[in-house]
């Protein structure tokens, strides 16, 4: 699946990375995760979580990942709450 420009969404996906802000990186994971599920519907909740963690910044990243939260939304409320 590719976007406008011809660039490829699973590709996007795998290289998105937390910048600065938390809620963009969020907002556009959501948003990249849903195209992918379009593309393949039975992928893993653990995927989801994994591609989510490794786009934070190293700092965040470690300190979430040992929480080891089992969805998704549990995983961006957590993270969302340390930014606050």
């Amino acid at each position: 699946m590719r976007f406008g420009n011809g660039e490829d969404v699973i590709e996007k996906f795998n290289k998105l990375v937390q910048d600065k802000i938390m809620e963009e990186y969020v907002e556009k994971f959501k948003e990249l995760k849903s195209l992918i599920k379009a593309l393949d519907p039975t992928l893993l909740e653990a995927y989801n979580i994994s591609s989510f963690f490794s786009g934070l910044k190293n700092d965040i990243r470690l300190m979430f990942k040992i929480l080891k939260p089992t969805k998704l939304m549990q995983a961006v409320k957590q993270v969302k709450w340390q930014e606050e």
